[in-house]
């Protein structure tokens, strides 16, 4: 005992690793139970016999404080598809709420928006902003224009040196799917503007492109936050009817199709701002490539609901013949004897397709990895 003691105590104190290992096997020996309660919400009880045929688990006394529970209050449990079980104090009127203070007198300006955006993807009902002497003008830009970015976010109280943000929109009211459906028809929409555009189609009709690739940017971080939301609660993930698992998937979902509105907006872009190539002939690479994508990725957006692993296969399957033939097609436009500035803008369309086509295949394999979990089984042994 004396031995296992001065073992513990030589330890330094920054090598955390080696004095837990230590105080476990002091605790092993001496049949201790040790709970680190600054570190960890997890503790160890024993199961109990009473009455001869029920089970019972007392629940932690901290637990139920925090929870404003008492003797004779209800707790709902669960019992999880992994077989773990899950207490949720459905009686409790504790309501909690997270807070985010952001002092813009320890931020450089350009960085501010970056922590008003990791305040909100935390899930933060209420944002303060604070200066010691007033935010500026250029700051109180820059919270438009955040405010602009996301969603439910609204001016609570602005006292000149401290501002107020609060979120009022509840994360169960903005179903996943239909936020991601959303973020579909919105790129799927730039890329058609852009067909028409090269088929002679006024310039007009990409005025918008803008706002919409900003509406793309602002579903992405609501999407982010509601998943992030949904991996703390449980009361939210059962409210949008989405597994922990399955969010966590969503999320990688939701990053690619962000990606897919950069490039269907860049292409958008480009044929306002440059001269669309006379030459250029829809039924030839790169842009006979675009009819491909459309079908493919509506294909896969339908299977967010579906369950025909066929069609994930065939969209998969086209999007990587595309990808091949654009990289064939970049290849040979090097040595072609087009004019430069046709060619510059050929390779930028064929290059924005491509990324289009590779993050396509993502989300193709995203829902193939959702589309198994759904179908495997437990076997308990």
């Amino acid at each position: 005992m004396y031995f296992l003691n001065y073992i513990i105590n030589i330890v330094s104190v920054e090598n955390v690793i080696l004095r837990r290992i230590s105080s476990y096997i002091y605790c092993y020996i001496f049949g201790y139970i040790v709970t680190y309660s600054s570190e960890s919400q997890s503790e160890v009880r024993k199961i109990q016999l009473t009455g001869g045929s029920t089970y019972i688990v007392s629940l932690p006394k901290k637990w139920i404080t925090e929870h404003g529970l008492g003797a004779k209050d209800q707790v709902r449990i669960e019992w999880r598809p992994s077989g773990t079980l899950r207490v949720i104090a459905d009686a409790s009127k504790i309501v909690r709420t997270r807070v985010v203070d952001i002092n813009c007198k320890e931020i450089p300006d350009h960085m501010i928006f970056d922590h008003l955006v990791s305040a909100y993807l935390s899930g933060a009902n209420k944002i303060i902003i604070s200066s010691d002497n007033g935010i500026s003008r250029k700051q109180s830009k820059i919270l438009r224009n955040f405010i602009k970015s996301t969603r439910g976010l609204e001016i609570l109280n602005d006292q000149g040196n401290r501002l107020e943000m609060i979120s009022l929109l509840n994360p169960s009211e903005m179903p996943l799917y239909s936020s991601i459906n959303r973020m579909y028809l919105l790129i799927s929409r730039q890329v058609r503007d852009f067909s028409d555009v090269l088929m002679g189609g006024e310039k007009e009709i990409l005025e918008d492109s803008s706002d919409r690739e900003d509406e793309v940017d602002a579903l992405r971080l609501l999407l982010e936050r509601q998943v992030g939301q949904i991996l703390e609660s449980a009361s939210i993930e059962d409210s949008l009817g989405t597994s922990r698992w399955e969010a966590s998937e969503l999320c990688k979902l939701v990053r690619t199709l962000e990606r897919m509105g950069d490039h269907s907006f860049a292409l958008c872009d480009l044929a306002n701002s440059y001269a669309v190539p006379k030459s250029i002939n829809m039924a030839s690479l790169p842009v006979s490539i675009i009819p491909i994508w459309q079908m493919s990725i509506k294909l896969l957006v339908s299977n967010l609901r579906k369950r025909k692993i066929t069609e994930i296969h065939t969209a998969k399957s086209q999007l990587l013949s595309a990808r091949q033939d654009l990289l064939q097609y970049e290849e040979e436009l090097r040595s072609s004897d087009i004019e430069l500035q046709d060619a510059l803008f050929m390779d930028r369309v064929s290059e924005s397709l491509r990324r289009m086509c590779s993050y396509s295949i993502n989300m193709a394999e995203i829902l193939m990895n959702i589309q198994t979990h759904r179908e495997s089984t437990q076997i308990y042994s």
